[in-house]
């Protein structure tokens, strides 16, 4: 599973590369890695918004779009969104789950080997609800040394056990 900073450095990459585009159509090939939404309420949802930034919380990279829902994908151990050129097509060996035609002739794709990964389309009220139930965000500002170290002595669980 990667850590939070390759999730954070996987966050800053798809807003670079992403951010502003807007998603022309959608195609689930592998319904199974979606939570939150079936297949077609996912692809009405998302084509035709704009991806106005990409961001990181907890271990989830987080795509805001234009029509207010937020687009949520868990990578897990071996899943990716990957930015390609011109259209897709599928290869033999090809593990693509989700496929985001962009108006600018790129393609964004979620490709899971494992298909442990998730994508999830939430709008702000189930957004929030679920984030509540992540703890402290570790690169805030107001997660400070104070608030650390009374969280370690709170606990009498294992350190790793408390710090994940």
């Amino acid at each position: 599973m990667p850590e939070l900073p390759e999730v954070e450095t996987i966050a800053r990459d798809l807003n670079g590369a992403v951010r502003g585009g807007e998603i022309a159509s959608v195609r689930v090939l592998r319904p199974d890695v979606l939570r939150e939404s079936t297949p077609s309420s996912f692809v009405s949802r998302v084509t035709g918004t704009t991806i106005d930034q990409v961001w990181r919380r907890a271990k989830y990279v987080v795509g805001d779009l234009s029509s207010g829902d937020r687009l949520v994908v868990s990578p897990r151990f071996t899943g990716a969104m990957l930015i390609e050129s011109g259209k897709w097509t599928k290869g033999r060996d090809d593990y693509t789950c989700i496929v985001f035609a962009l108006t600018d002739g790129r393609t964004m794709r979620w490709r899971d080997v494992r298909r442990l990964g998730t994508v999830a389309v939430m709008n702000q009220k189930l957004f929030a609800a679920w984030e509540a139930s992540l703890g402290p965000e570790p690169l805030d500002a107001g997660y400070t040394a104070e608030l650390f170290t009374a969280a370690m002595r709170s606990s009498r669980r294992a350190i790793k056990t408390v710090l994940m």
